[in-house]
């Protein structure tokens, strides 16, 4: 198979995108820890907490074939902690990913996430996240070749924060020029060097405000969870991010194939235990859709998804699959 350097360049470049499936909707990433759900005293609950490590793959293709792929690229974690009471139940999602500078030619690419959601009687009553992502317009081989390039002691990100519940929407927007020497390994000096961002609005940064009139309204990664869980097999569920709506159609079927290939790789026993769900955001005003597919285990409690996968661009595909030692995971995420 040709790996020419371009393509390898557009593989690593592309990962800026891989913060998670949330990005491909133009959303934007959330920080480790960044906010902790309320504990209330007065009730007893039922707690739960799970961790999944990843590992990402770039495939390039042309005229749906593939020209080049490349493994261990980037990494991804993903945490999920819900605290479960009599008619409520508080739900935090994180996931974390980013390129692999050593594996990627030099590239330097990192986001986060994480949605925080209060959940009565079953139905969406508040939710926050907050996000930061590495800027990148790489659309092309030649563009990423030259960000590939380009060398530079400042990087560009995008953050965000946000809190909704059935009658608005609030949220505020940074863009910043950070160090380049930000890493996996040094997320939380990163992190809370965004967050002091927040306090600190300039010209142009203000709050927005979006009147979303009684309506309940999820986030993304809680849309997802939710088509996860469901008894039926196709769910319509809208979302928003940064002002934007967003309607996702989902659909699960069983997987044996794709099953057997995740019991090899020592992730589940039973290959039918296995399901696929496919999933496709439209967002309501351009009316441009993305597409992803993700694995998980109907039979486990941890709905943490096996394997995703997307196409940021037509010609590129990432594939993100966990792996069985998850045991690096508490290092990106507080407790």
């Amino acid at each position: 198979m040709h790996r020419s350097r371009s393509a390898q360049s557009l593989c690593a470049a592309r990962l800026s995108s891989i913060a998670g499936i949330c990005l491909l909707t133009g959303c934007l990433a959330v920080p480790l820890g960044a906010v902790q759900l309320p504990a209330d005293q007065s009730e007893s609950s039922d707690s739960h907490h799970y961790y999944r490590r990843y590992q990402a793959t770039a495939y390039i293709s042309l005229l749906s074939v593939t020209i080049f792929s490349r493994s261990n690229v980037g990494f991804g974690y993903a945490k999920a902690d819900e605290e479960v009471f009599p008619h409520r139940r508080n739900i935090s999602l994180q996931f974390v990913s980013g390129s692999l500078p050593e594996r990627a030619h030099g590239l330097n690419r990192f986001g986060f996430i994480q949605e925080n959601i209060r959940e009565r009687d079953r139905i969406c009553a508040e939710a926050d996240y907050f996000g930061l992502i590495t800027a990148s317009g790489e659309e092309s081989l030649s563009q990423a070749k030259a960000a590939l390039d380009a060398k530079s002691e400042k990087t560009a990100f995008v953050a965000a924060q946000a809190s909704i519940n059935p009658e608005t929407a609030r949220y505020s927007i940074r863009h910043l020029d950070l160090s380049s020497s930000y890493r996996g390994a040094n997320a939380e000096q990163l992190l809370g060097q965004v967050r002091d961002s927040f306090h600190h609005a300039e010209e142009g940064q203000s709050e927005h405000r979006q009147e979303l009139h009684g309506s309940a309204m999820g986030t993304f990664l809680y849309s997802v969870r939710e088509a996860m869980m469901s008894p039926a097999n196709k769910l319509e569920t809208r979302f928003i991010y940064n002002g934007k709506m967003f309607s996702m159609l989902s659909e699960k079927r069983e997987d044996h194939k794709a099953g057997l290939e995740l019991r090899n790789a020592g992730l589940i026993d039973n290959p039918s235990s296995v399901l696929i769900l496919t999933g496709a955001i439209r967002n309501e005003k351009t009316n441009e859709v993305t597409n992803f597919r993700l694995w998980f285990d109907r039979t486990s409690p941890d709905l943490l998804p096996l394997r995703f996968e997307f196409r940021p661009k037509s010609y590129l595909r990432l594939v993100f699959q966990a792996v069985a030692d998850s045991s690096m995971a508490d290092l990106y995420f507080s407790k």
